[in-house]
C-alpha cells in the first residue's frame, strides 16, 4: 500500500515517469545498445575460459574402448598402456601440414567411433553441463551441442605446446575439456589471451578432489592454449566441440569477441546525446563491503556486467574512454495524515559516491538536482520491479502537522561518463566540491576557465550574489579554489571569490585548514589589490549554522595571516583590526603572535587596553597568557608589564587552587559517581549520574510521545547537560518509548587528569612568582 501512495504520481526517483507497469528505457543509441548488450550477460557472461568440478557428471562413465574393453579411473599403468597401445600418436597443425613431433605435442589420442560411453547419466550430464556453458560464453538459453571429438592419453612426459584449435565442426564456437578421476602429477591446462595467461585449469588437483570427481574447462576455440608437461602418472580427456544448432548457427559469434568487445563498439559510438548512464546493481550491498573493496565487492550478475563494462573501456580510444563511479542512490518518500487520509508530504533525494576502488567521495543531497539520472535498463523491468523491493518503511512520527510516515527506498548503481566531460559531470551530478578538486588536478587552470567555472557553480548550486539569498561556498571548495587563484594571477578574479563566494571564516570549524593558502593568496597578489575583500573574510564571523566546535576566532586568524606575510602594509592592516577583535586566543602559539605583534610594539595606551581584555578573560582561560608572557618579562622590567603579568597570574593561581579542591574531593579510585553533575529539569537523572550506578533507563522517570521526540531529547541533552558527566544515551523504540543512560570513564578519566596537571602548573608558578604575589596596582 505504501508503495502505491509515494509513486502514485508516476515520479520515480531521480527523474523517472511513467505507470508503474511501465518498462523505462534509456535516452541515447548507444545508451540503449549498452543497456541491450548488458542483457546478454548473466554471472558469468562473456567469461573467455572457465571450468571446475563438473557435478552433472557421475565419476564412474562406463568408459568403453574397442579391443580394450572397460577403462576404468583413475587410470593405471596397465590399463593406460593397453589403451595407448590401441590410440596413435596426436599430430598437430603446422601451416597447412599435419605433423608428428614430440617435442611440440607428446600424447596419444582415439577417434571418437573407438570410444563408448556406456553410463545412460554421462550424457545427460554432459547435457545438464552444456546449459551452464551456454550461459557462461553469453548463448543463454540456446542450445548449445557437445561434440565428442577425441580421446587423449597423456603419459609422464606428455605436453602440447601454445597452439590453436581448428573448427572441427559446423557451428564450432568452443572446446570443452573433460577430465574424469585422475591421480596424475602435472598437466594444467594454460589458456591465453593477448599473449598473457587468461587461466589456470588444474582439474581439482589444488584441492585434492582430481581423483574422485570429473573436472571440466572451456575455452573458446580460437583461444591460444597449452598444456604442461605431465610429471607423473597418466592423464586422460576427453575433447568436445562445443556447436550452435543447425538452426541458430546465424547467431555465432567471432570466437576472439566477448561480450566486452561489443560494449567497447558501443561506447565508442558514444555522443553528446549521451552524456551519461547508470547501471542499477542487482545484488544488495553494504557501505563497508563497497567503501572496503569498492568494485571487488561486486557479485554475479553486477560483477560480470561491470567487469564487461570496464574491459570494454581499455579498448576504447582514449577520446572516448568513460569514467566509472559507484553511487548509492538513496530516496525518502514522506506521507502524512490528514482528513483526507494519506497524502504525499515531501521527497528528499541524496547521492553517496564512491570510486570504483572504494574511496568514499562524499554524501550529498540532491534535492537541487535537476537532470534526470539516464538508467540503463538490461532486466527490462518495470519501474515497481525496479524499486518496490528496495524500500523500507520507518518509523511513524507525529509532528506538528500530524502523522508523518516514511519510507526509504536505497539501491547501489555503477554511474559513468565520457572521462572527456568529467568536470561538467562531476558539477552537475556530484558537488561544487568534487567539480572544484577535479579543476585543481588539471592545473593551471586559467583565469577564464575560473570564471566560467565561478558562473556554472551560481547557476548549479545557487552560489554567490546573483541569487536572491546570497549562498556562500564551503570551506573545501573555498581551500580548492584558492590554490587555483594563484596559478590565474587575476587580481579581479580574486577580488570577486572572496568578496561573493569565499564564507566569512571567524569560529568557522576548520577554519585553520584555509590560512595556508590564504598567507598564499597574500603574498601572490598586490595587498591593495585584494585587502577589502580579504579582511572582511578573516576579520568577520561566520554566518554558517555548524554543529561542529567552532574554529578559530577573527583575532586568531587575522594574527595567524599576519605572521606569516612579508608585506608591511598588510601585516599593519590584519594587526590593527585584530586588536580591535574580542580576545578569544586559545593557544600558547596565538598568544605568542599577540605579544609579538599587538603587545610588545604598543604604545602605553594601546597596552592598558590589551591588559583589561586580558584581565576580563574567565581564570580558567588565561593558561597561555601566563605561560607566554613569562617568557619575555621577569621582575626586571620597568615598563608595567610585569605587573599586569602577576595580576593575570594571581587571578589564574586563585582559580587553579579552587580547582584542585573541588576535583580532590571525589574517590581518586574509578567509580561511577560524577559529583558534580547537573540537572536541574530531570532531577532523577541528575541523581543517577551523581551516584554509583553504571546505567538506567528513563522508563519511570520521563515520557516520550514517539521514538522522534527521545532521540531529540538525547540530541538536545549531549549539548547542554554533559558538561560535569560522560555517557551514552540510546533511544528505545515500542508502545512507550524511553532512553537508556550508560556512563562512561571519559569523566572520570578526564577529571583524574586535569588534577595533575592543575596541580603541576600551580607548582610552577608558585615558583615563578616566589609565592601568590600581591595584587599590582595600576593606574
Amino acid at each position: 500500500m505504501a508503495f502505491k501512495e509515494d509513486f502514485k504520481d508516476g515520479k520515480w526517483p531521480f527523474g523517472g515517469e511513467g505507470g508503474p507497469g511501465e518498462v523505462p528505457v534509456p535516452t541515447g543509441a548507444a545508451c540503449i545498445k549498452i543497456s541491450e548488450i548488458l542483457a546478454l550477460a548473466d554471472e558469468h557472461a562473456g567469461e573467455y575460459s572457465f571450468g571446475g568440478r563438473a557435478d552433472t557428471l557421475p565419476p564412474v562413465s562406463g568408459l568403453f574402448v574397442d579391443e580394450v574393453g572397460s577403462v576404468s579411473v583413475p587410470l593405471d599403468q596397465a590399463q593406460a598402456e593397453k589403451l595407448i597401445a590401441k590410440c596413435e600418436k596426436s599430430p598437430f597443425g603446422h601451416n597447412m601440414d599435419t605433423k608428428l613431433d614430440e617435442n611440440v605435442r607428446k600424447s596419444w589420442q582415439l577417434a571418437p567411433d573407438q570410444v563408448d560411453i556406456k553410463n545412460p547419466l554421462w550424457q545427460t550430464g554432459i547435457e545438464k553441463l552444456s546449459e551452464t556453458i551456454a550461459s557462461r560464453l553469453g548463448y543463454k538459453g540456446v542450445p548449445l551441442q557437445c561434440v565428442l571429438y577425441k580421446l587423449l592419453v597423456y603419459g609422464e612426459g606428455g605436453h602440447f605446446l601454445k597452439h590453436q584449435d581448428t573448427e572441427k565442426e559446423d557451428g564450432m564456437i568452443a572446446t570443452l575439456v573433460v577430465q574424469p578421476p585422475s591421480t596424475h602429477e602435472g598437466g594444467d591446462l594454460i589458456v591465453y589471451r593477448g599473449g598473457e595467461v587468461e587461466h589456470r585449469h588444474d582439474f581439482g588437483k589444488s584441492d585434492g578432489s582430481a581423483p574422485y570427481f570429473c573436472h571440466y574447462a572451456v575455452h573458446y576455440a580460437d583461444a591460444e592454449h597449452a598444456l604442461e608437461r605431465v610429471t607423473k602418472g597418466f592423464r586422460l580427456a576427453l575433447v568436445y566441440s562445443i556447436c550452435l544448432p543447425a538452426s541458430m548457427r546465424h547467431l555465432k559469434r567471432d570466437p576472439s569477441r566477448k561480450l566486452a568487445d561489443d560494449l567497447a563498439d558501443a561506447i565508442g559510438a558514444m555522443g553528446p546525446e549521451d552524456e551519461s548512464f547508470v547501471l542499477l546493481l542487482s545484488h544488495e550491498y553494504t557501505k563497508k563491503s563497497i567503501g572496503d573493496l569498492g568494485s571487488g565487492a561486486l557479485k554475479g550478475v553486477d560483477n560480470a556486467r561491470f567487469r564487461a563494462l570496464e574491459e570494454a573501456n581499455s579498448a576504447v580510444a582514449a577520446d572516448k574512454k568513460l569514467r566509472f563511479f559507484i553511487a548509492k542512490l538513496a530516496v525518502k518518500v514522506n506521507n502524512r495524515l490528514d482528513e483526507e487520509g494519506w497524502g504525499r508530504w515531501g521527497r528528499e533525494q541524496a547521492m553517496h559516491w564512491y570510486t570504483t576502488s572504494g574511496e568514499s567521495l562524499g554524501h550529498w543531497k540532491v534535492s537541487v538536482l535537476k537532470e534526470k539520472l539516464n538508467f540503463l535498463n538490461p532486466g527490462q523491468e518495470t519501474f515497481m520491479q525496479l524499486w518496490k523491493a528496495y524500500g523500507n518503511a520507518e518509523d511513524v512520527y507525529t509532528g506538528n502537522e500530524g502523522p508523518i510516515k516514511s519510507t526509504r527506498y536505497s539501491r547501489f548503481a555503477i554511474v559513468a561518463w565520457p572521462a572527456s566531460r568529467n568536470l561538467e559531470n562531476v558539477l552537475s551530478l556530484m558537488s561544487a566540491e568534487l567539480a572544484v578538486e577535479e579543476l585543481l588536478s588539471r592545473r593551471p587552470v586559467d583565469a577564464s576557465t575560473l570564471r566560467w567555472f565561478l558562473d556554472a557553480v551560481s547557476a548549479r548550486y545557487a552560489l554567490g550574489p546573483s541569487n536572491r539569498v546570497a549562498r556562500k561556498a564551503s570551506l573545501r571548495f573555498s581551500r580548492s579554489f584558492c590554490e587555483l587563484l594563484l596559478d590565474a594571477s587575476d587580481a579581479d578574479l580574486a577580488k570577486r571569490f572572496f568578496r561573493d563566494y569565499c564564507p566569512r571564516l571567524g569560529n568557522l570549524h576548520g577554519n585553520d585548514t584555509i590560512i595556508p593558502v590564504i598567507i598564499k593568496v597574500v603574498k601572490a597578489f598586490a595587498w591593495g589589490d585584494v585587502d577589502e575583500a580579504l579582511l572582511d573574510v578573516l576579520g568577520n564571523r561566520t554566518g554558517m549554522f555548524q554543529y561542529e566546535t567552532p574554529g578559530d576566532s577573527e583575532m586568531e586568524l587575522l594574527l595567524q595571516v599576519a605572521d606569516a606575510v612579508d608585506d608591511a602594509g598588510a601585516r599593519q592592516d590584519l594587526i590593527k583590526m585584530a586588536a580591535g577583535k574580542d580576545l578569544k586566543l586559545r593557544t600558547f602559539n596565538d598568544v605568542d603572535m599577540f605579544w609579538k605583534h599587538v603587545i610588545l610594539p604598543s604604545d602605553a595606551q594601546v597596552f592598558k587596553a590589551m591588559a583589561d581584555k586580558i584581565l576580563k578573560k574567565e581564570p580558567s582561560e588565561l593558561g597561555p597568557f601566563v605561560e607566554c608572557f613569562s617568557k619575555y618579562v621577569d621582575k626586571r622590567d620597568t615598563t608595567g608589564k610585569f605587573a599586569v603579568l602577576e595580576e593575570i597570574a594571581s587571578k589564574r593561581m586563585g582559580w587553579l587552587k579552587e580547582e584542585i579542591e573541588r576535583l580532590d574531593k571525589f574517590d581518586k579510585t574509578f567509580s561511577w559517581k560524577m559529583p558534580y553533575a547537573e540537572d536541574p529539569e530531570n532531577p532523577a537523572i541528575e541523581e543517577f549520574l551523581r551516584g554509583p550506578e553504571e546505567s538506567m533507563t528513563t522508563e519511570d522517570v520521563k515520557k516520550f510521545a514517539d521514538i522522534h521526540d527521545a532521540k531529540e531529547f538525547i540530541n538536545s541533552y549531549k549539548e547542554e547537560n554533559l558538561y560535569e558527566a560522560s555517557c551514552n544515551m540510546q533511544a528505545v523504540d515500542g508502545d512507550e518509548p524511553f532512553v537508556t543512560i550508560t556512563k562512561t570513564r571519559e569523566w572520570f578519566d578526564n577529571a583524574q587528569n586535569k588534577l595533575a596537571r592543575y596541580r603541576d602548573e600551580l607548582a610552577k608558578l608558585t615558583e615563578h612568582f616566589n609565592g601568590p604575589p600581591k595584587k599590582a596596582r595600576r593606574d
